[in-house]
């Protein structure tokens, strides 16, 4: 007997992004902190650490298997009907998740050794422990990632922001501090303290579902294994470079550029998956709406969802990023005095973000048009584009070749979507309150950081100013950003 899954209340858009803030805000802030307490280290040992968590994150969100964006797709069919049946969906999408990211643990496991010796000389030893003491992350994040994804099909944004963005985030800050206060922790410390919140977040993840009802109801699922695979196949490997696009290029830099080198690119482009992250969670949390507005071929309603959202994106993201490029030396200097030198790649990484939230939700959109494949061409033209400017750049232009590499790949990805959600539906971001927010975005930031002082006084009376005109701004222009009432489908 279903006692929750079918009657399950549908978070609206504007509680669910509200959420999703108030998650990546706490990501943001577990984020940076986890990048000052190993770059207190050393630049070096920084660069050991965030090529180890590049390694577990890749293929723990690869082996996900794109099924966290297929059970939003498929789970209202699921809900349908007399009998609903959401458990047989969960079971048919965990057990290839479960399997292959076991074996992918494992190899990785064994694998550490020659990968060490690959991308690094003087830290190869460092590597090897944090490498092999995360793998057990690997399956605990797939199987993270696919029953979130089962809990907002099932409705709610909530354990998205609960299990991912709170516990887990908040969970490795509070052990690597307690390890840093104690003194100087040895890597296998450092490795378990990340890796032991992954695990425990896996079991949150679980009980979510249990409590939403995503266990409930017969075991043979509502939707044929063919029929899902087909749509999460491609969301599978788009997904793969999706997460290599995000972290693979520090990797490479430790390879091409040497271990301080991606100690400094680690920690810097903290600042800039900050604002990812808000830009992700925004994106998981209207991705129900849009999907059953889509769904229902109510393309006036989903074109409503995804101008209203990228609006609010760039209302909330460029004031930032602009904050970031104008002001990035007393950025570094929080992390590490070290890395001011090299501070000027944030305006380049920084660009390229603010290209990104101007392109909203787009990619997900695409996805819940059901064009996986079209998403994976994106994504692979956006990594090959980075890999090759990489090996381009990197070696004559040091880290800021890097970081052009990468935000000339964000550019084409987003570019590449925006072209196919309009090429198959008609969709478009720009929109009047799209244009007013730039607008407001441009005035709130960008006078303030040109005429206050290039120190830790300067930023934060930047930031101050800048937040005081952006709430100023929105209430003046209520009727432009919350004139569409987008409600649950």
């Amino acid at each position: 007997m279903i006692s929750k899954a079918p009657d399950a209340k549908i978070q609206s858009s504007a509680v669910a992004s509200s959420i999703a803030v108030a998650g990546a805000v706490v990501t943001t802030l577990a984020s940076f902190l986890v990048a000052i307490l190993v770059s207190q280290e050393s630049k070096g040992f920084a660069g050991a650490f965030f090529t180890s968590t590049a390694v577990a994150t890749i293929f723990g969100n690869a082996l996900a298997l794109g099924t966290p964006t297929a059970l939003v797709y498929f789970m209202p069919q699921a809900l349908e009907g007399a009998t609903p049946s959401p458990r047989g969906l969960v079971l048919q999408t965990l057990r290839p998740v479960v399997v292959l990211s076991c074996l992918a643990a494992i190899a990785v496991f064994f694998l550490a050794v020659p990968f060490a010796d690959l991308v690094a000389d003087e830290r190869s030893d460092e590597i090897l422990t944090l490498v092999r003491a995360f793998s057990p992350a690997i399956p605990a994040w797939a199987v993270t990632a696919s029953l979130l994804g089962a809990t907002r099909g099932l409705g709610s944004m909530s354990p998205t922001v609960v299990v991912s963005q709170v516990m887990r985030p908040g969970g490795q800050i509070l052990l690597l501090g307690a390890l840093f206060l104690r003194g100087s922790p040895t890597p296998l410390q450092i490795g378990l303290a990340w890796m032991f919140p992954v695990v425990i977040a896996m079991l949150a993840a679980a009980l979510a579902v249990e409590r939403l009802g995503g266990f409930s109801g017969a075991a043979p699922s509502a939707v044929s294994s063919a029929e899902f695979w087909t749509f999460a196949r491609p969301r599978s490997l788009a997904n793969a470079l999706q997460i290599a696009l995000e972290r693979i290029d520090v990797i490479f830099v430790q390879a091409l550029l040497g271990a301080d080198a991606a100690g400094v690119y680690g920690a810097l482009t903290r600042y800039i998956a900050a604002g990812n992250f808000l830009i992700f969670a925004v994106a998981q949390a209207v991705s129900v709406t849009l999907r059953r507005a889509i769904a229902s071929v109510d393309f006036g309603l989903a074109g409503d969802i995804l101008r209203q959202t990228t609006a609010w994106l760039v209302l909330a993201a460029w004031p930032y990023f602009l904050i970031v490029a104008l002001k990035p030396e007393p950025l570094a200097d929080i992390l590490n005095s070290e890395f001011v030198s090299d501070a000027g790649i944030l305006s380049i990484l920084a660009i390229g973000m603010m290209v990104s939230a101007a392109a909203g939700p787009i990619d997900l959109t695409l996805l819940m048009l059901g064009k996986s494949k079209l998403s994976l061409a994106g994504v692979a033209v956006a990594i090959v584009t980075d890999i090759s400017l990489l090996f381009i750049l990197a070696p004559r232009y040091g880290l800021a070749g890097a970081a052009i590499a990468w935000a000339l790949s964000v550019v084409a990805q987003n570019l590449l979507a925006s072209y196919f959600v309009h090429r198959h539906s008609g969709l478009t971001t720009p929109s009047k309150a799209w244009f007013t927010a730039a607008a407001i975005a441009l005035l709130a930031a960008v006078p303030v950081s040109l005429v206050t002082p290039n120190t830790f006084v300067g930023l934060t009376i930047a930031g101050l100013v800048a937040g005081a005109i952006l709430v100023g701004a929105v209430l003046a222009n209520r009727s432009t950003f919350f004139a569409a009432s987008i409600k649950p489908g």
